[in-house]
């Protein structure tokens, strides 16, 4: 016999959940300024929607198994019209998803998150706005740029430079943004022309200075200046393109003393790095502080399976691993490779007592580290030869050694080890190929 309450727990239980959805920003295009919600939301949604200026490597903090949308608009070329961004944003929340709708800068300043919040509250869809750092006063900061200071600017004006196509005309009024101090215009590459024009027809002095700003805070950040009359011939002349944001305004002027970004040692120089996938990360992250728009095109690729490298011998020495006095390590890629072995087979640290562990130098050590293990031995010179300096004294006559390390190298140490009459188990355990394609 059914109750009352038990029919109520099952309308509860049969009820379709829906889900919620994020209106988040991402920020003018660094991805070092997204901010740690708009990540951590990145990591847990089931569906991303997002815009045309959001990178792949924000994009890349996404779980596996993420559905990701592109949503993009460029001036008249939407690849989804709006009506069908704020219907897509509830349908897939309807089926219980979390959806994160992704969009450059901070989505309630020109970026149409408000009309998405509309829609969702009419669909009685949860949501919530994780605001972004907005371009507005992001890519001014870092073209040397400050929108106010107490000698030239206390207040500020922000205003788009492409009004929806819905409007029969502008809705801007020149007039009143003539009094701000400063003026931001976002957007506003395809009318930047008709923008200064109309600000000088309103009344601001055509010898105002201004500075252009192209894809401001990554590594293609470029910029133009000049004032409110030249403005538009001397981006013409550089070549600047959408996205860019202008400045009108005296704090300009600062530019010169402030601009940081654009100084930096290696700012405009393109650089090719070629180290193997998974490899570059360290010194390609590197560049990029220093200024360089960084390439990474593997031209070698890393195999711990298969090709020569065979298993068994390895899956032996980490079962024997007891006999050996020695560990020698002359590659970060000799040691992940090895230790990746070592305790995937339930071995530890402790069976390692009592060895010495030489590794070649800084790179290796530091990989080590992340095993818990620090070397007994590192030579003052990183190379096999340093390591033979080190041991050309050492009494390894019978000593057991164990040397992980790719499937080719350099015979100079295993030649020198076998001189000394060491037991020595050159033990391949990795293999650099090239990438095909």
């Amino acid at each position: 016999m059914k109750t009352k309450e038990s029919k109520k727990d099952i309308k509860t239980v049969n009820r379709k959940k829906t889900g919620k959805v994020y209106l988040a920003g991402a920020g003018p295009g660094d991805p070092e300024l997204l901010t740690l919600k708009t990540k951590r939301i990145l990591g847990e949604a089931d569906v991303i929607v997002y815009d045309s200026l959001i990178s792949e490597e924000i994009l890349s903090y996404a779980k596996d198994g993420c559905e990701i949308i592109y949503a993009g608009k460029r001036s008249s070329n939407h690849t989804l019209p709006q009506y069908s961004i704020n219907e897509l944003l509830s349908e897939k929340a309807k089926t219980n998803n979390t959806v994160l709708r992704l969009k450059g800068g901070d989505p309630y300043l020109f970026g149409r998150g408000g009309e998405e919040a509309e829609r969702l509250f009419k669909d009685k869809i949860p949501f919530e706005v994780i605001p972004g750092i907005s371009s507005s006063f992001a890519v001014p900061a870092y073209a040397g740029i400050p929108l106010t200071h107490r000698d030239y600017a206390s207040t500020v004006a922000i205003v788009t430079g492409h009004e929806g196509e819905h409007k029969e005309k502008s809705t801007i009024n020149w007039k009143g943004l003539v009094g701000a101090d400063t003026i931001v215009i976002l957007m506003g590459y395809k009318n930047l022309d008709s923008n200064t024009k109309n600000l000088i027809k309103a009344g601001k002095d055509k010898d105002t200075p201004c500075a252009v700003i192209q894809e401001g805070t990554t590594l293609n950040q470029k910029t133009a200046v000049g004032t409110l009359s030249t403005i538009a011939e001397e981006v013409e002349k550089k070549g600047l393109k959408s996205p860019l944001i202008l400045i009108v305004g005296n704090v300009v002027k600062l530019r010169n003393a402030l601009n940081w970004f654009e100084k930096r040692p290696l700012s405009g120089i393109s650089v090719l790095v070629t180290r193997g996938e998974g490899q570059a990360g360290t010194l390609s992250e590197k560049l990029k502080k220093l200024g360089a728009f960084v390439i990474n095109m593997p031209l070698i690729k890393i195999l711990k399976d298969g090709g020569g490298i065979d298993r068994t011998k390895i899956d032996k020495a980490v079962k024997n691993i007891k006999k050996y006095d020695y560990l020698v390590f002359t590659s970060a890629n000799a040691v992940s490779a090895f230790f990746e072995r070592y305790f995937s087979k339930g071995m530890d640290a402790r069976a390692l007592s009592g060895k010495k562990i030489i590794s070649v130098g800084k790179v290796s050590s530091s990989e080590l580290l992340k095993y818990g293990i620090i070397p007994d031995i590192i030579p003052s010179e990183p190379s096999q030869a340093g390591i033979i300096d080190v041991l050309k004294d050492a009494d390894i006559k019978g000593k057991k050694i164990l040397f992980p390390q790719a499937l080719k190298i350099n015979r100079e140490l295993p030649e020198f080890l076998s001189s000394k009459g060491a037991d020595t188990e050159n033990l391949p355990v990795y293999e650099t190929v090239t990438p095909e394609g």
